[in-house]
């Protein structure tokens, strides 16, 4: 696969610019501009006034609206598509703005205030608001079910928490949901089809993770890291078990959980039984096994032949066959800086065969997961990875370093590609059909095409 550069360099507001939902447009966001440009042809569609420096923007569900935002001065301004002319302005007023969202069906505009007082839910039909009290402070985001028909929340009163979970198209309360098994709510999570809700302590001297069945209305298993570990009958490699739970994220098929621990460790649920069924320790030491394969870095000095020319850098993928292999771990000042050093990568292909993955420790490898067939890709890269993100049509992988070379991965290769411009690149936005890339910079973007597809 190869990456053709489709347009200039485009100024952008801190990597403020995405595709829309339904990949016709993207916009972009530069000092108070908003620009919708055309993914066919590239051309500016429309072009908006805000009214002070946009820091963050989101498209609509439906395509139909782009919301932009001045945190600071707690402005949101939302504008039309199909009606340029119409805008919707919303203040949130003393309570602050944490983060804002739009509602599943495009219809509401969810903002979570400063210190987490309050969910205020702004309709765009009447301007009517609704507010959720007492959220709880750590959380910083809004957790809709993937069908849209429901939104959990995490409550906090007199030190006790529990759920709340309010129907989308009324916002009333549909369920409360009494967690008295957990001394603390740490983390939630939907299932894909919306029917689990995963609710899990993560620091209590008793660590669990509850699977809520939502059409059943009652929990269905309950997964503690100890207890698990001991009476599964899988067989470990080693003799660790996991350490609290970090954070959950499941396979898009929904067959598999991923539960990661405070000790560099994965474990993958059944979906049926919910014991472990497959374990991931992260050793500094890539031991011999004939499927994993490792790829390095290397960064090659060309020599200069004349005087005229200038000795210049390459950058490769190169596949070590030499083992054992040492992992280079972080640099100890970097490392002590962490209140607690996770996992910052933990991302399922689209096909949910692989799983991207990067942990702090390790800031410049990459562990690429076959689920099927339990074995492993390693890259082991120069500078740290800020960045991957699959393609969402099919097992195809980009990582950034923050440097102008960027990497790619399939299963069948890994190459390193230089990035054109020489922009250095700290993130990526895929278009959905899969053939576009958003290439962000530090105050700069370049779309590609892919020339050919995988």
């Amino acid at each position: 696969m190869s990456l053709e550069v489709e347009c200039d360099l485009i100024r952008v507001n801190n990597q403020l610019c995405d595709f829309s939902k339904d990949g016709k447009y993207f916009a972009i966001a530069y000092q108070t501009n908003l620009l919708i440009k055309s993914t066919k042809k590239f051309d500016t569609i429309y072009s908006f006034i805000f009214t002070d420096i946009i820091e963050y923007l989101e498209w609509s569900n439906s395509s139909e609206f782009i919301l932009c935002v001045n945190k600071k001065k707690a402005i949101i301004q939302v504008y039309s598509i199909h009606y340029p002319e119409w805008k919707y302005k919303l203040i949130e007023g003393s309570a602050g703005l944490e983060s804002v969202s739009w509602s599943p069906d495009s219809k509401y505009i969810l903002t979570l205030s400063d210190f987490n007082i309050q969910i205020s839910i702004w309709s765009l039909e009447n301007r009517n608001v609704t507010h959720i009290q007492n959220v709880k402070s750590s959380f910083h985001k809004l957790y809709f079910s993937p069908n849209g028909n429901k939104l959990a929340v995490v409550i906090s009163t007199e030190g006790e928490d529990n759920i709340e979970i309010y129907k989308t198209d009324t916002w009333k309360l549909s369920k409360k949901l009494i967690c008295g098994r957990l001394n603390s709510i740490d983390g939630i999570c939907w299932s894909p089809n919306s029917e689990l809700l995963c609710i899990w302590s993560s620091f209590s001297s008793e660590t669990k993770l509850i699977i809520y069945s939502n059409i059943l209305e009652k929990d269905i298993a309950v997964f503690h890291p100890a207890q698990s570990t001991n009476s599964s009958k899988l067989e470990y490699t080693n003799d660790k078990e996991l350490k609290g739970i970090e954070n959950v994220t499941w396979m898009p098929s929904g067959q598999l959980l991923a539960v990661t621990g405070f000790n560099e460790m994965i474990v993958l649920l059944n979906h049926v039984t919910w014991k472990p069924l497959l374990q991931l320790y992260l050793e500094p030491v890539i031991k011999e096994n004939y499927l994993n394969r490792v790829h390095e870095e290397r960064v090659i000095q060309t020599k200069c032949f004349s005087k005229n020319t200038n000795p210049y850098t390459k950058h490769i993928l190169e596949e070590k066959s030499e083992r054992p292999i040492n992992i280079r771990i972080g640099r100890k000042n970097d490392i002590d800086r962490l209140p607690i050093a996770k996992f910052d990568i933990l991302e399922f292909s689209f096909c949910g065969k692989y799983l991207a993955i990067k942990h702090q420790l390790y800031p410049t490898t990459l562990w690429i997961w076959n689920i099927v067939e339990d074995y492993f890709d390693y890259l082991l890269l120069e500078n740290s990875i800020v960045a991957a993100k699959w393609n969402p049509t099919r097992a195809h992988l980009l990582i950034f370093c923050e440097s102008t070379h960027m990497f790619e991965w399939t299963p069948h290769s890994a190459n390193c590609i230089p990035t054109p411009r020489n922009i250095t690149v700290l993130d990526a936005r895929w278009h959905p059909g899969g053939n576009l890339l958003l290439l962000c910079g530090y105050n700069k973007a370049l779309i590609y095409q892919l020339e050919n597809k995988l």
